[in-house]
């Protein structure tokens, strides 16, 4: 359950770096935000800015409030790379700010009759802090001089900014709770036009196909250029005329709201590359797992990868690093895993492995990462931003009817993950088994098509370790974006036979290959000398009067012949 908003300590800081790492830790996300100079103007650059203080710092925060994040390793880094940045916060669910701008909004605020409530003044106005009991419309009446701030609608700037005018955002003397936002003004934020339209076709779209149509259909008229409101209208009444049964109106709201931050036409699937702002490869925990991309853990079942992705998993809820890497991101962790029960396999592992398990959400409604799959994914990465996603094994999750063997239907699938894991800056790390049949390539052993080996940008493997079964290796298979690393050894040590093993770490070992882990034990390799000289001499004879058909018979070899 999450925990009650909280205004105190340092959020009230005059320190811009404090402020923000007290919002992060009470549910806030945080983009860095270009300041005001000593001029008074906008520290972009741009002498006639038109959102002077307002804007992200792009090279920190290329997509905006999409990039906004709750990881205190980058709230330090942004503020410290940028010590006159102001500050933005995505406010945490459950949390309101009517800001008020100018007298118009003023005066409008006043016969709004609201709770007394903790108040930020300023440059024009004032931020009222609220409690919000019930979810806000995500279509508002409109509030003269007034904006309403929520989770769903951007950031907000906060104290202790800094202002064009000159002064500072500063919390106001006086009230220090945060009230309740009334039922009734919420019920009359609810606009009273409803959108109607005829159609012929009944029922056409059918359960579990809805919002991908409907999210296709949005395409289309953002395509043509049409606005959030005009494609909200349209997928209402296609909605309620063609889909079998309805989408929730605020599902379908959702929709036209995510489609229409596309540019229209052609804008939105092309541009400059000039525009582009140069960005070095950031890592979870270099250099093994990457951030914004996927790393893929391949092994054989019953050898150790739920255990070790646990390890991994319980040091970014700690933020105390293994001692292969020498830093990792503290953060939040997301499991969903196919196998494993929380009650009985995953929350008892991740506390062997010294987790905060405070930290560890996990896949409660067992789903597949179709439309609605990807759907809720997007919505709980949205919602709490995880540093590390673990996907257990990758293949429980493709959508039905999916060929994990078919390059064309997997590299599409692997193409929704990763850019899950560019949108929100996540590490995202998938598991899979190892085929039997020997591959030609490390990074084919793993099941399903080469086209997940394709999209990963770093490929670990793990097995026994070939000098001590005792012990597992985990090598570097595949590294774009950086050297690989040494191989991992770790050991799994129970302390009883019910007890779930904990890791032990051993030195790294650079000398030890992928290839040797994945080599054959050499009583394993060819045929038995016996059985080797037997099918020699076989051959020989077959083949002494000279070449056979590959498909035939021969008096020596009275049964269809192999042999060529």
């Amino acid at each position: 359950m999450r925990k009650a908003f909280r205004f105190e300590g340092d959020m009230l800081s005059s320190s811009i770096i404090k402020a923000a790492l007290a919002w992060a830790r009470n549910g806030g996300k945080i983009i860095a935000l270009h300041g005001i100079d000593e001029n008074g103007n906008c520290t972009c650059g741009k002498l006639a800015c038109r959102s002077p203080g307002k804007h992200p710092i792009s090279d920190l925060f290329p997509k905006g409030q999409h990039s906004a994040t709750s990881s205190a390793v980058q709230i330090r880094r942004a503020f410290k790379n940028y010590p006159h940045a102001n500050l933005g916060v995505i406010l945490p669910p459950g949390l309101v700010v009517l800001d008020v701008d100018g007298p118009e909004g003023a005066e409008t605020f006043k016969k709004l009759n609201l709770p007394p409530t903790l108040s930020v003044r300023t440059g024009r106005g004032t931020h009222h802090y609220f409690r919000a009991s019930e979810a806000l419309p995500k279509k508002k009446v409109p509030l003269a001089g007034i904006d309403i701030k929520d989770n769903a609608s951007g950031y907000l700037v906060a104290a202790p900014s800094m202002h064009k005018c000159g002064r500072r955002y500063r919390v106001q003397r006086g009230e220090t709770h945060v009230a309740t936002l009334p039922a009734d003004f919420v019920r009359s934020l609810v606009p009273s036009v409803t959108r109607t339209a005829r159609f012929d076709t009944v029922a056409a779209f059918k359960a579990g196909g809805r919002n991908n149509e409907l999210t296709n259909i949005a395409g289309s008229l953002r395509f043509r250029g049409l606005t959030e409101t005009a494609i909200a209208g349209a997928l209402q009444a296609i909605n309620e005329a063609a889909c079998s049964p309805p989408l929730d109106a605020d599902e379908v709201e959702r929709i036209a709201a995510s489609v229409s931050k596309y540019e229209a036409g052609h804008e939105a699937a092309f541009g400059w590359l000039g525009d582009v702002e140069e960005d070095d490869p950031q890592f979870l925990a270099y250099p093994y797992i990457v951030k914004g991309a996927v790393t893929v853990l391949d092994g054989n079942m019953g050898q150790g990868k739920s255990t070790f992705t646990c390890a991994i998993a319980a040091a970014v809820t700690t933020g105390r690093p293994p001692p292969f890497v020498d830093d990792i991101e503290k953060g939040s962790v997301l499991f969903m895993s196919a196998e494993d029960d929380p009650s009985r396999v995953l929350k008892p592992r991740l506390m062997k492995a010294g987790a905060d398990v405070s930290k560890v959400r996990y896949q409660e409604e067992p789903f597949t990462l179709d439309e609605r799959g990807l759907t809720l994914l997007r919505l709980e990465l949205a919602a709490n931003t995880p540093a590390l996603v673990v996907i257990d094994p990758i293949i429980a999750f493709m959508k039905e009817g999916t060929d994990g063997n078919k390059a064309t239907e997997t590299m599409h699938f692997m193409v929704q993950i990763d850019q899950l894991a560019r949108e929100f800056d996540t590490a995202i790390l998938i598991v899979r088994h190892l085929r039997k049949a020997r591959a030609d390539h490390a990074m084919h052993q793993g099941i399903g098509s080469i086209s997940i080996s394709a999209r990963v940008r770093s490929g670990l493997i793990l097995a026994p370790h070939p000098d001590d079964p005792r012990k597992r290796a985990v090598a570097h298979a595949k590294s774009n974006y950086a050297e690989p690393g040494p191989t991992i050894v770790f050991e799994m040590q129970s302390t009883g036979p019910r007890s779930h093993p904990h890791v032990i770490w051993h030195p790294c070992e650079p000398e030890l290959t992928v290839g040797d882990l994945l080599a054959p034990p050499d009583t394993e390799r060819g045929r038995p000398p016996k059985e080797r000289e037997t099918a020699t001499g076989w051959l020989e004879s077959v083949l002494r009067k000279g070449p056979v058909k590959k498909k035939g018979t021969s008096k020596n070899c009275p049964e269809p012949c192999t042999a060529v």
